[in-house]
């Protein structure tokens, strides 16, 4: 695969374990003017009303366009001091209220590009200081590497879905200050947890991707087990897409038969072996 970073050591970092910890990503300022920036649309995020707050899930198109303007303004410049070859795509406020449900579970996000050929990557930045308290991110370092999985919306058979507490067992922490950057592959298993505190968590999270390869989604029907629609997708079609339903702005390319494997303690473990 081409480089994605402009420094060897992130790349060879980035591609051993999935993720790279960027220290002062923002300086302090730059987060509290981003928080600042939140703030604005405190309210608005509000209203969603669920325990761990995503900008996306508001389905608010005005919300969504400012927040990803805001968000671009910000990490943009920093991230161009990074990355080369690359587009970026669209970004959220993901905010942990204090409540237990507000813990994000193992997973890996959502197929955006042929992950045979190219990396997309999100860009993590708290506008806090982070820990185990308040919802600090975690990794299973070289999980990207694991087997390829093909991740549509919304709802489809996991393929870690039977390890989780295997899972538990390699996840690593990784508490960090406000403005401090993770950029981590979007087929790294990672996690956080919920916020015991007073003070929600906010942090901003920018998707980008190379810039030769083609953005796609998948989507899998309720009640489908293997057929899944594949679409052609633009930045305007994800910032206008609708949770739980297909993208309304996407290209239809055709259907794909996708065997959606689910494996076991031993073989999850052998992956450790191989990496």
């Amino acid at each position: 695969m081409e480089q994605l970073f402009k420094s060897e050591i992130h790349q060879q970092e980035f591609d051993k374990n999935g993720f790279v910890k960027i220290p002062s990503l923002l300086s302090p300022q730059q987060a509290d003017e981003l928080l600042r920036l939140y703030n604005t649309t405190l309210n608005e995020h509000n209203k969603i009303g669920i325990p761990f707050i995503t900008t996306s899930h508001s389905n608010n198109h005005d919300l969504i366009r400012r927040v990803d303007e805001m968000i671009i303004g910000a990490l943009g410049p920093e991230v161009d001091k990074l990355l080369i070859n690359y587009k970026l795509l669209f970004s959220n406020f993901l905010i942990k209220t204090k409540n237990p449900a507000s813990e994000t579970g193992a997973h890996q996000d959502i197929t955006f590009v042929d992950e045979h050929n190219f990396p997309s990557i999100s860009v993590w930045v708290p506008l806090c200081d982070t820990d185990q308290s308040n919802g600090c991110m975690r990794f299973v370092a070289g999980s990207h590497k694991f087997m390829f999985t093909l991740r549509p919306t919304h709802s489809y058979p996991w393929a870690y879905e039977n390890v989780r507490p295997q899972i538990e067992q390699h996840l690593v922490s990784y508490p960090c200050k406000k403005g401090d950057g993770f950029i981590f592959h979007h087929g790294v298993i990672h996690a956080s947890y919920p916020n015991s505190t007073d003070s929600p968590r906010v942090a901003a999270v920018l998707a980008a991707y190379p810039e030769k390869a083609e953005l796609i989604h998948y989507f899998l029907p309720a009640g489908e087990k293997t057929e899944v629609s594949k679409y052609k997708m633009t930045k305007e079609a994800f910032l206008h897409f609708v949770k739980e339903q297909p993208p309304a702005l996407g290209e239809f390319v055709e259907y794909e038969k996708f065997d959606f494997k689910q494996i076991g303690p031993q073989e999850f473990e052998s992956f450790f072996n191989k990496v």
